[in-house]
């Protein structure tokens, strides 16, 4: 265990279900005992994650790691609170975790090519991968969960063709 405890905030249940595989198999810089009680979290709120999680004695400060897809969504602490924290980072999704599916099947430059028809990869994914309710995460987990190397080459895949910095996409958190 580290210095200080993870508190990973998972936007949605694909993300959330993403990050389980990768932290089952060993994947990440972190693993379940480093996390603020060794579990994901899904409270988009500040004020409800803090009432929940950082009310608590605890001997380690806690780094809150955002999975997120909106760049304006604030998540402002509480000043009781902030001492209890180390720092805020937010990791982006963007476009779509969708994407994922899309470099790994090797059909990301058709989509881009498609953009004006199918503007967003999941009715892409439906139509052309037959995946319907790709981001549910019952349906993430059955696609990656014998991949799971191919979802981390697809993570730095995703991350080289994102706008945003590598260190604020989930290949941030790769080992």
């Amino acid at each position: 265990m580290g210095a200080e405890l993870i508190a990973l905030i998972c936007e949605g249940g694909a993300e959330k279900a993403i990050l389980t595989l990768l932290l089952d198999n060993d994947k990440l810089k972190y693993t379940w005992n480093d996390l603020l009680k060794s579990q994901l979290f899904d409270e988009r709120s500040a004020s409800k994650f803090a009432d929940k999680h950082l009310g608590m004695d605890m001997s380690k400060k806690v780094h809150i790691i955002r999975v997120l897809d909106s760049r304006k969504e604030k998540f402002k602490l509480a000043r009781q609170y902030q001492q209890k924290v180390s720092r805020i980072d937010n990791l982006y999704t963007r476009p779509e975790i969708e994407v994922l599916y899309l470099i790994n099947e090797d059909k990301y430059d058709d989509f881009e090519r498609q953009k004006n028809i199918e503007k967003k990869p999941s009715l892409y994914i439906s139509k052309t991968l037959h995946i319907r309710d790709a981001k549910k995460p019952y349906i993430v987990t059955a696609y990656w969960s014998d991949r799971v190397d191919e979802l981390v080459a697809a993570i730095k895949e995703y991350a080289t063709r994102s706008s945003d910095d590598i260190d604020q996409t989930l290949a941030a958190l790769l080992k």
